[in-house]
């Protein structure tokens, strides 16, 4: 239990937990770990000595650790089931030992809250009360200099990695945004990366660079479109660390607590959660099971794709006749657990199965279908029984979606479905395009969305429109095309029916045309075109999370892109390299770039560059260099064709080198 206290502090310190729900957590983990109040106590200590946190701080979770301590002794609670959790904490289960981390050789700070007899601390009590409750700072001990001693932004890692920002911890290390200098020199148009670096504390376990670099190796063989990809394992003197895909969205955790009881569209959740289910059949299929499937290692990427993270604790499957991969290491020395996501079976410590993950994976898509809520309102399963807690039932879904939903949630082994693909099945809408089912999904989606129904006049060109949404359907993506082009000029319950009809069809077909015209990635930069798509798409379709994650995505890459020609502008304005050069390092490539990005940005109607072409021109022409003159006069006309100055001195040119 010892990991979940250090998770539970260091989320506190980062404001990513309110100090009631850490009192709250601490507490039940003082209820269930006896060690509790040392281990934490020392791990302050830790901090505290590391410089990570200040004397006041110390002070203030000090006096709150013995505070819980107390007031757990006197109402002598000695329950040991956790049963609800707020948030998606990972409990460790068996980790570092206890009495490692409690050596007292390293204490710099004697907390005493209540009169006991005299301790071995060099601490002497007085007889004022208030004067012994004091927290005493003593100095802290020298440690030996390690060579990345501060590591943060700004440090550098085998002379190749520049840290840039840190995007999160988890039970084995810090995750850091990282620039890949090689990529850079390679001018690639992506250099991040993200850098997992073994945490200090979990370096204490003695199996730590091992499960670090299982992790890598397990994580290397699942090459998958909804898995993050990892690329190596390295160390840097006392730095272990690992580099994977630096993804740019969100994860699911914080896209559920946005939704706020607020569903998203059925189409939307169900794209996600297949998207989860074809990451987690593939890691099944390589004899792998994630062991902490969760919101917060799944993760929402800016362009709808969903990715699935953190293999940490991933264990090898023993289904079947395959034998235990032979190992000195075995990840289930890691056991741990998220309570809300995780099976009784893993409470109790069995070996792994799939079904485990399905557990998970079925909590997670409830949330995403429910606006957020938890099956079981985050009760562990151990629990669930014992109170009686049945999840409530979702009405977007059919009853044969409600069925397999309810049957992957089964708290019992036995009952629970058996493969993801049996789940995905089970929860995907069946296609049979039948001209009735349409009608009868459309008119249920329409009813669900708040509009009232109306029929065609014409019964016949209702059953041509049901004709074509079969056909769309069935893959006639020509017949798609011609109807979104179409929509505007269709009456207002004609069109109501193809945009509910083909809702998934259409937002997909949308996404696509966005990234065929903006991808600056592949230098595709018509943001006005992007920005017209979007304005259509939400027209259509304002409740979409998939367009409004993409229009983000759009802003953030156009903003991120337009700072970095700004800067080029400058620069090549400042070194006056406003022609064209062999290497393409001028302003002509900028502005182009620039104009495509944002055609009425003030710096295109500034008269500094067309002054500057002019300025340039004169003195050359009066050198008599006629040639490099005629160069700066047609870039400028290029892009001030209108510049009355430019234009007369190009006719005055033409005279002079008749």
């Amino acid at each position: 239990m010892s990991e979940v206290c250090k998770n539970l502090i260091l989320d506190y310190l980062d404001d990513t937990m309110t100090q009631s729900d850490f009192s709250q957590s601490i507490q039940s983990l003082f209820q269930v770990t006896p060690n509790g109040h040392s281990f934490s106590q020392s791990f302050i200590q830790e901090l505290f000595t590391s410089d990570k946190i200040g004397v006041e701080k110390y002070k203030e979770l000090s006096q709150l650790f013995a505070k819980i301590n107390i007031d757990n002794t006197v109402e002598n609670n000695s329950k040991t089931d956790i049963s609800y959790f707020d948030e998606d904490i990972t409990l460790h289960l068996t980790d570092i030992s206890e009495s490692s981390l409690n050596d007292t050789s390293d204490k710099t700070v004697v907390v005493s809250n209540t009169p006991s007899s005299p301790s071995s601390d060099s601490t002497t009590k007085t007889n004022d009360p208030a004067k012994d409750n004091v927290i005493k700072v003593v100095a802290k001990p020298h440690k030996e200099a390690s060579k990345h001693k501060n590591l943060g932004p700004g440090s550098k890692l085998k002379d190749r990695f520049v840290l840039l920002e840190r995007l999160g911890q988890g039970g084995m290390g810090v995750v850091f945004k990282a620039k890949d200098l090689l990529k850079v020199e390679a001018h690639d148009k992506n250099p991040y990366v993200a850098i997992k670096v073994l945490t200090e504390a979990f370096k204490q376990y003695s199996g730590s660079f091992i499960a670090l670099q299982r992790e890598a190796s397990k994580a290397q063989k699942l090459a998958h479109p909804n898995i993050a990809t990892v690329y190596d394992f390295d160390r840097d003197g006392d730095v272990v660390f690992m580099t994977m895909e630096y993804l740019q969205g969100k994860p699911l955790n914080r896209l559920i607590k946005e939704m706020k009881d607020n569903p998203l569209p059925l189409d939307d959740a169900l794209v996600m959660i297949e998207d989860l289910c074809h990451g987690l059949a593939y890691a099944h299929q390589q004899k792998l099971i994630h062991s902490d499937f969760k919101p917060g290692n799944c993760f929402l990427l800016n362009d709808g794709t969903v990715k699935l993270l953190d293999f940490g604790i991933a264990r090898a499957s023993t289904q079947g006749d395959e034998e235990r991969e032979n190992t000195m290491f075995d990840p289930g020395k890691l056991s741990a657990v998220t309570p809300a996501y995780a099976t009784a079976e893993m409470f109790a410590g069995m070996d792994p199965d799939p079904r485990d993950d399905i557990y998970g994976l079925a909590c997670v898509s409830y949330q995403l279908l429910s606006g957020g809520r938890h099956p079981f309102n985050k009760v562990a399963s151990p629990k669930i029984k014992e109170l009686g807690i049945k999840p409530k039932a979702i009405s977007s879904l059919s009853r044969s979606q409600q069925k397999g939903l309810f049957k992957a949630l089964s708290v019992e082994k036995s009952e629970r479905t058996a493969t993801v693909q049996q789940f995905l099945a089970s929860i995907k809408p069946k296609k049979t395009y039948t001209k009735q089912i349409i009608l009868a999904a459309i008119f249920i989606m329409i009813i669900t969305a708040g509009a009232g129904y109306k029929p065609f006049l014409n019964f016949q060109e209702e059953q041509e429109a049901l004709d074509q949404v079969q056909q769309i359907k069935a893959g006639n993506k020509a017949l798609l095309i011609e109807i979104i082009w179409s929509l505007d000029q269709m009456e207002k319950e004609k069109r109501q029916f193809y945009s509910v009809g083909l809702r998934r069809e259409i937002i997909t077909f949308y996404k696509s045309r966005i990234k065929a015209v903006f991808k600056p990635s592949d230098g595709l930069y018509d943001h006005p075109k992007a920005l017209s798509l979007l304005q259509q798409a939400k027209k259509l379709y304002p409740d979409s999370v998939a367009i409004t994650t993409i229009e983000e995505d759009i802003k953030e890459k156009k903003d991120r892109i337009m700072i970095q020609f700004i800067a080029l502008y400058n620069k090549y304005l400042k070194a006056k390299k406003i022609i064209k050069t062999e290497d393409g390092l001028d302003i002509s490539s900028v502005i182009r770039v620039m104009k495509k990005l944002d055609p009425k940005h003030y710096l295109l109607k500034d008269n500094t560059l067309s002054n500057l072409y002019l300025s340039e021109a004169e003195l050359l022409i009066s050198k008599n260099q006629y040639d490099l003159a005629s160069k700066y006069i047609k870039a400028g006309l290029e892009f001030y064709p209108e510049h009355p100055l430019l234009l007369n001195l190009a006719q005055q040119l033409n005279i002079t080198t008749q």
